[in-house]
């Protein structure tokens, strides 16, 4: 339990300490582009694209791959040597960095249509905001790689993947089937890139 707790708690001290060091996190960073891509835009599949993220929520996630808590044979070894001093800079370096395009396949209506109204019936914009820009804790997931967000929700369904906090991806991702999953992480994948002072309903 203490365990649990420290980890819940742990980003928080992150945030209220010192803010991360944008040029020190972007030199830290190097080993990052292999998988991730230059500027933190990915042109793996199945790897995110980092580049405008939120800073809360790749801190959370250093942390978790860190401590264990969640597993990649990739990110788990990369994780565990980084310090807190580690964690905030590469959190502040690509939250700094402009959005990069995702990798949706080829639009198909019917598909957006079905996602749309499954992000909405799920209240997704609760937490990720009206443009899935995201916020704090809640990563941005407009124009994310498609196969990365389905990706994810299949991992928060199966438990996986840890939830931050009260476990509400685990919460919603267990009411959703494969070809929910499909049609939302197309929606999201095929929205536009948020630009600063957006605040409109993603259509």
């Amino acid at each position: 339990m203490l365990v649990l707790l420290v980890l819940l708690l742990w980003p928080v001290f992150l945030a209220r300490a010192a803010p991360g060091d944008v040029e020190a996190g972007r030199q830290k960073a190097a080993i990052c582009a292999t998988c991730h891509g230059e500027k933190g835009v990915s042109a793996m599949p199945g790897i995110p694209s980092l580049a405008g993220q939120t800073d809360q929520f790749l801190q959370w996630q250093l942390v978790f791959f860190r401590s264990g808590r969640r597993q990649s044979p990739l990110m788990s070894p990369n994780a565990a040597p980084l310090s807190d001093d580690d964690i905030r800079d590469l959190g502040a370096y690509f939250a700094s960095l402009p959005r990069g395009a995702g990798a949706a396949g080829e639009a198909d209506d019917g598909l957006k249509d079905k996602g749309r109204a499954l992000a909405q019936q799920h209240r997704c914009a609760a937490c990720h905001m009206d443009d899935f820009r995201g916020q704090r804790a809640a990563p941005a997931i407009a124009n994310q790689r498609e196969d990365y967000l389905a990706k994810a929700l299949q991992d928060y369904r199966s438990a996986a993947r840890p939830s931050v906090g009260v476990a509400a991806m685990t919460e919603a991702a267990a009411r959703l089937g494969d070809e929910d999953i499909a049609a939302l992480a197309h929606y999201l994948a095929t929205l536009p890139q948020h630009s600063p002072g957006s605040s409109t309903m993603a259509k």
